[in-house]
């Protein structure tokens, strides 16, 4: 939880608040280091069991114990966990986070802290671009650690995925979906669940088929979702009654984009939806999520020479393919994204 200013100092704009206001994002920024590590070193987990004091988190985690009870104090004064006496315990939105996001930590940790040593170089000319803005080739950084990308995924999906379930329409619940870029597949299996009669078909590369049919066979939709190597650009995508373009836009270039959004509505059989969730630098997400999409796109410039779009360009897309009845929708329980939905018009 972000650090509070008394008072005036709230604002951060403005000459008179100018020290507060750069004191403040230094104070989030080793705010968000501190939390990163007590999820990854297992403090919060230790703590989610029972209270406990300094000395008895350190003997747990076998961490330092004097280091520990400076990080549980700067986890009090961030609001990850409160302090009783000389025992600490998580917050309830701690407890809330715990099972949602700790498998994602060493992905947000990459993002954050890893992939922004870079970015000097980036903007300087310094150090090339993973890959040129046009180039459909997975980035060797994600090829090598596919699966610390793959895991931030599921942590994010697990940020959105009521929300988004409640908000994607299904054209035809006995139809097909195609989930291309779909990573593990937790949403086709969220939508197969609601939707018995539904089948769908994850297109990935194959990298990830082991970790999908995993996920696929743990929560026993074998029988209706299968998964299916190859390029999105190349293949045959066949006729699916509905396709979902999940966190892959900001991706690729508009050019690609526009190609694929294309590609995808000219599969779809007539009635059919497409669905493209994503981060977006657009005042309609408010101030925290304009300022996410913003990130975003510094984020994946440097890591592989992409951005996120503006809402208008998304718009653009859609209606050129033919598509129609596009709407947008802000996702509000994962700040920053929002849903494109549209229709392939019927015979």
């Amino acid at each position: 939880m972000p650090i509070t200013l008394p008072g005036a100092e709230r604002s951060l704009s403005g000459a008179d608040n100018a020290v507060p206001a750069f004191m403040f994002d230094m104070l989030s920024a080793w705010g968000f280091r501190a939390v990163t590590l007590a999820f990854r070193t297992g403090v919060l987990a230790a703590l989610a069991e029972e209270e406990l004091t300094s000395e008895q988190v350190a003997e747990k985690t076998e961490l330092d114990p004097r280091g520990i009870a400076f990080l549980l104090d700067c986890l009090d004064c961030v609001g990850y966990v409160r302090r009783a006496g000389d025992r600490y315990g998580v917050t309830d939105t701690t407890r809330e986070l715990l099972p949602m996001i700790s498998m994602g930590i060493p992905y947000f940790e990459k993002i954050v802290f890893t992939d922004w040593a870079n970015l000097e170089g980036r903007l300087r000319g310094e150090l090339p671009l993973p890959f040129g803005p046009d180039q459909p080739r997975t980035p060797r950084w994600l090829a090598r650690q596919w699966r610390v990308f793959q895991d931030g995924m599921v942590a994010l999906t697990n940020m959105n995925i009521d929300e988004v379930l409640e908000r994607v329409p299904v054209p035809d619940p006995a139809g097909h979906l195609l989930d291309l870029g779909g990573g593990y597949g937790l949403y086709s299996i969220a939508l197969c669940r609601r939707h018995p009669q539904l089948r769908a078909t994850i297109f990935e590369i194959p990298e990830m088929q082991r970790l999908a049919d995993r996920a696929i066979a743990e929560n026993g939709m074998a029988d209706r979702v299968d998964f299916r190597a190859g390029d999105f650009f190349t293949d045959e995508l066949g006729s699916p009654s509905m396709a979902l373009l999940f966190n892959v836009i900001h991706s690729k270039s508009a050019v690609q984009n526009r190609e694929l959004v294309a590609r995808t509505a000219a599969a779809l059989r007539p009635g059919g939806s497409l669905v493209i969730l994503d981060q977006f630098p657009a005042p309609e997400l408010g101030p925290i999520g304009r300022s996410f999409g913003a990130m975003m796109a510094l984020s994946m410039f440097n890591s592989v020479g992409q951005q996120t779009y503006p809402l208008d360009e998304v718009r653009d897309w859609l209606t050129d393919a033919g598509l129609v009845d596009v709407d947008f929708q802000p996702v509000r329980s994962a700040p920053g994204n929002g849903l494109f939905l549209a229709r392939k018009p019927g015979r």
